[in-house]
């Protein structure tokens, strides 16, 4: 059914003569390696099409955010990723998305309560614990963060890998 509400909205784009302006606001990629100011474009495009649920437009807030997040504009970043947690709250990775780019800010104990909240959402996410663990430490609690490390490392030996490969360390 979306698909053909998509195939119809072009259409009608197409005929008001915009179908390049719909065909590219399609193009919002979730991938890395397309993370660019044209892909901020496309998403910010995809959002003012008409007719998107409150799930398409979060997971669109959610990739112009990873954009945002991959030039270093934080701030930007948080803004969509609060968007997402709006139209989403019980998506886990609104917050611990969020949360790193409180942290990258050097906004500590705001981004331990972004974790906490993730862990509301989702008791089993590691990468909000493990994140939560590199926080608290940051923060000024070093034996619950290293306790959280410690509990995700435990369940996934991977995690530190999944952080490191972003520039974040213990």
């Amino acid at each position: 059914m979306k698909t053909f509400v998509m195939i119809l909205l072009l259409a009608i784009l197409g005929a008001c003569g915009l179908d390049s302006q719909a065909e590219e606001a399609t193009r919002c990629s979730t991938r890395q390696a397309e993370y660019d100011e044209a892909n901020i474009r496309r998403c910010t495009a995809r959002l003012a099409l008409p007719g998107l649920s409150n799930e398409e437009r979060a997971m669109t807030f959610n990739a112009r955010g990873n954009n945002y997040d991959e030039l270093k504009q934080y701030d930007l970043a948080i803004a969509d990723y609060s968007e997402v947690i709006r139209l989403l709250p019980k998506f886990e990775y609104g917050y611990a998305n969020r949360a790193l780019e409180k942290y990258k800010k050097g906004e500590f104990q705001a981004a331990v309560a972004d974790y906490d909240h993730a862990l509301i959402v989702n008791s089993k996410s590691l990468y909000a614990l493990y994140g939560r663990g590199l926080a608290r430490i940051k923060a000024g609690n070093a034996i619950g963060g290293k306790a959280d490390l410690a509990t995700a490392n435990q369940q996934d030996p991977n995690m530190a890998s999944v952080y490191r490969s972003i520039g974040i360390t213990p």
